[in-house]
């Protein structure tokens, strides 16, 4: 099954029964011309399932027996789901996650096991219609005055008083781990996922100003660790005594020093967006999206930035950003040229004296 803990709850994952009811035959169906997304849509339905629990949505309980029946789903239920997922996930995982979730109800109606609360062709137009709306280039230039207090995470956490070191819940570990967390995302741009496969010595230990990754589409490339990321994880890997590989990890008392999730790094920005009172769809993805409208404006060139965010091809890169790009250039030429319709008035009062 891979991760072994669900991503919110961090409950133990049932290994010897499925999660949904014709889950094995839906995932088999899935995955015959791809085990890659046998895996996603596993990942999603496991997803939804522990949101469902979690968030007690629908009647659905932690204390419901597996495999879950999908009869109490409601259509709405399927469309907060994704309005939640858009909030605290990236724009791909949106995409795979909902794909995995409605293919699910699909399958349901093939086998004539669909809930009658659930309208498919509803359900389908209004995802379609809302994916219509936001697209990257849109949800960039719509959030880019919020994404603007992505800073204040940063300092949010190196302002929080450090326990003492003999702190029996960890919670000075922990600390340590958010303040290297929120740096390495600041610096590095990387997508989430890349952040959490990390391991001590692909990063020295915190000593190595970059770090070589695999990232989307198995690409290899260079992330750049700034001076204060460095010092950050250095502090907190001279505290920790586990012997996990993995960079960051959960320090809980339950958690067994288990690989950060990429739940766990969405919650810790959650946390310091709420403390902060900021815009609540504000996530861990905004981080990379802040880094990059933040360097072009300061003028570093677009093919640049399209290799420190590793995207395949600079057309992504200029698709996202370009709109963004043109109305910083079109402001700051306004403030130099433009007039009122009072000055445009005056000057042609005058030019008809003249």
């Amino acid at each position: 099954m891979g991760q072994r803990q669900f991503p919110l709850s961090n409950r133990d994952i049932p290994t010897d029964t499925p999660l949904w009811l014709y889950e094995i035959e839906f995932l088999l169906k899935a995955g015959e011309n791809s085990a890659k997304t046998e895996s996603t849509y596993r990942s999603g339905l496991r997803l939804f399932a522990d949101w469902l629990q979690h968030f007690k949505k629908d009647g659905y309980s932690a204390d419901d027996p597996w495999p879950l029946s999908p009869r109490n789903l409601q259509t709405d239920t399927v469309v907060s789901f994704r309005r939640w997922l858009i909030s605290n996930r990236s724009p791909g995982t949106v995409v795979t996650y909902t794909a995995a979730v409605v293919g699910y109800l699909s399958f349901l109606e093939d086998r004539d096991a669909l809930p009658e609360t659930i309208r498919l062709g509803k359900l389908q137009r209004q995802i379609k219609r809302r994916r219509a709306r936001t697209n990257p280039a849109e949800t960039v230039v719509d959030l880019d005055e919020a994404r603007q207090a992505i800073p204040q995470i940063v300092n949010y956490y190196d302002e929080l008083p450090l326990p003492a070191e003999n702190d029996r819940y960890n919670r000075r570990l922990t600390l340590l781990r958010n303040r290297a967390l929120v740096k390495m995302l600041y610096s590095t741009a990387a997508r989430i996922s890349e952040i959490v496969s990390l391991n001590r010595t692909t990063v020295r230990n915190g000593r190595s100003n970059h770090a070589i990754i695999t990232g989307k589409g198995n690409k290899t490339r260079s992330i750049h660790i700034r001076p204060y990321a460095q010092n950050a994880l250095q502090h907190y890997l001279d505290e920790r005594k586990d012997l996990n590989p993995a960079l960051f990890v959960a320090h809980s008392r339950n958690a067994q020093n288990a690989r950060l999730t990429i739940t766990s790094v969405h919650n810790v920005v959650k946390k310091a967006v709420k403390a902060l009172n900021l815009h609540t769809t504000l996530s861990a993805h905004d981080f990379r999206h802040y880094r990059a409208t933040q360097l072009l404006r300061e003028g570093m060139p677009i093919e640049v930035v399209q290799e420190f965010l590793g995207h395949a091809d600079i057309a992504t890169t200029r698709n996202i950003y370009a709109p963004l790009l043109g109305v910083q250039i079109v402001d700051e030429w306004l403030e130099n040229v433009d007039i009122s319709p009072t000055q445009a008035a005056k000057l042609h009062s005058n030019d008809l004296q003249n």
